[in-house]
């Protein structure tokens, strides 16, 4: 008595108890690390999606008994999508591109983004690339830990932050960029590329100031909560 029926949660990944260890030493410095010297600020931080042509999926709807419900057809597993790579801070996005339909991001690919991003946030916010230097925030993707990736952030002198494996729930552009993303795309199919293109770049330039500062700022609590969890998933 008293109980209630709940699903399962989705978790990205089974942590291991070294990974948990990890996630949970990684979040408490740099926790200790902002108390001692704030550097949200300084935070650039990138991610990748995968944006479909078509985002219509099932949902359950009130119908009259007699009445059929919509159709449509299966998800293609091989579906037409574009891949989008972003670069973003408190003060706003720094640069994004796509990628040639069916393209996956290589670690080419991700330098020459990393190269175009850091140029454009020295000419957007100076300030931001000279004072003590911007400090990337980023998955553990193959591309973003490449040799050719670690000489290509040496050769510009920007830091990497450490960040937890399998931890989208600590990555800013994942919990908040692509979630406002995904609640836009949901349900709409595309036929052009350039028409997904452009409702994509709409909503990231859309955005204002404060949307981008709250995404980066609310990393300390997340951070917290990894570490209050023991470095386990927490629940959102």
């Amino acid at each position: 008595m008293g109980k209630v029926k709940k699903l399962a949660r989705w978790i990205p990944h089974e942590l291991s108890d070294a990974q948990k260890m990890a996630s949970f030493d990684i979040c408490s410095g740099l926790l200790l690390r902002n108390e001692n010297d704030p550097f949200l600020k300084r935070i650039v931080t990138c991610d990748e999606k995968w944006c479909l042509y078509d985002n219509r999926k099932r949902t359950a709807v009130g119908l009259d008994k007699q009445a059929r419900p919509e159709t449509f057809p299966k998800p293609d597993p091989y579906a037409k999508k574009v891949m989008l790579s972003v670069w973003w801070c408190s003060n706003g996005v720094v640069h994004y591109n796509f990628s040639r339909p069916g393209e996956s991001i290589t670690a080419d690919a991700y330098c020459r983004g990393l190269g175009t991003a850091f140029k454009k946030l020295d000419e957007m916010w100076p300030s931001l690339a000279n004072r003590k230097g911007p400090l990337l925030l980023q998955d553990n993707a193959r591309p973003h830990t490449s040799l050719k990736t670690r000489q290509k952030l040496n050769e510009l002198g920007v830091e990497v932050l450490p960040h937890p494996a399998y931890s989208p729930e600590l990555s800013p552009t994942d919990y908040h960029v692509f979630r406002t993303l995904d609640a836009f795309l949901q349900q709409k199919v595309y036929t052009e590329h350039r028409d997904l293109e452009n409702d994509i770049a709409h909503i990231l330039e859309s955005r204002p100031q404060e949307f981008y500062r709250i995404g980066i700022n609310s990393l300390s609590e997340r951070w917290r909560r990894c570490v209050l969890s023991n470095g386990e998933y927490f629940i959102e």
